[in-house]
């Protein structure tokens, strides 16, 4: 007998829930330690490289929010794009090109400073990690949602998802809002921002997943409206859930630190 597709929906958002509770289970109690805890999984968390606020850390080290952060503007704006799959223009495609490697050499230069007491380029800094995550945030977005588009639509569009400069100038301008977050007083402000940018992680990760099981399972171009992607985008979104749990209790169990302060 075959199953119907609504059988499979059922079972997977079963499965999702399943994962979303051991994830509540077992992570810290709070909500603030919860936060954190999801945060953990994918930062070293130091607090000399994280923003402070009236004696509360961020959950993300600087970088990692401004990558985060800058991630989830990109994704709502991309998603008003439609199905457009094509690679942007080379003169685009040459700043995000720039953006990775401002956000690579940061790094570097971190590393260099700290690890090896040896200043490479320039002193290091959190408005700089802040501002060197917003650009690898926004290639982050272009290229899962470039991806996603590709991959899952029969009915792709032929452009790309920046198709020229007004476009990317409307980006640039929605995603220079986050210049104000290193300007923040308000605590409450803070906090949201900490669980929109460790939401983020979550949905970046379920994303990529979503995309490995469709190409797995050889449903490239299979679907035509986003309801059809429920199972995939579901899975994906669990199986990014139980990635977290193992990675930030790992470390939980193994170390509280990071050698490797970029």
């Amino acid at each position: 007998m075959k199953l119907k597709p609504s059988f499979w929906q059922i079972a997977t958002a079963i499965l999702f829930l399943g994962a979303l509770g051991a994830g509540f289970v077992l992570s810290p109690s709070g909500l603030h330690e919860k936060i954190h805890w999801i945060g953990s999984s994918v930062c070293h968390q130091l607090p000399a490289h994280s923003f402070q606020l009236n004696g509360q850390q961020f959950p993300l080290c600087s970088r990692c929010t401004g990558t985060y952060l800058s991630a989830l503007i990109g994704l709502v704006f991309f998603s008003t794009k439609g199905k457009r799959a094509a690679i942007p223009r080379r003169g685009i495609s040459a700043v995000f090109l720039f953006f990775f490697l401002f956000w690579a050499v940061d790094g570097i230069n971190s590393f260099f400073d700290e690890v090896l007491n040896r200043q490479l380029l320039y002193e290091p800094s959190n408005l700089i990690r802040f501002l060197s995550g917003i650009g690898m945030g926004m290639v982050f977005a272009l290229i899962i949602i470039t991806i996603v588009n590709m991959v899952f639509w029969k009915d792709k569009n032929e452009k790309a998802l920046l198709n020229d400069w007004r476009e990317f100038g409307f980006l640039l301008l929605f995603e220079s809002l986050l210049l104000l977050f290193p300007l923040n007083h308000s605590l409450f402000l803070f906090n949201l921002a900490g669980f929109i940018s460790t939401t983020t992680v979550v949905i970046l990760i379920g994303l990529l997943y979503a995309i490995l099981f469709v190409i797995v399972v050889h449903k490239e171009a299979a679907f035509e409206k986003p309801k059809d992607a429920f199972i995939p985008l579901l899975l994906g979104l669990g199986t990014a859930i139980l990635q977290i749990i193992l990675m930030a209790n790992l470390r939980m169990q193994v170390t509280n630190f990071s050698i490797f302060p970029l």
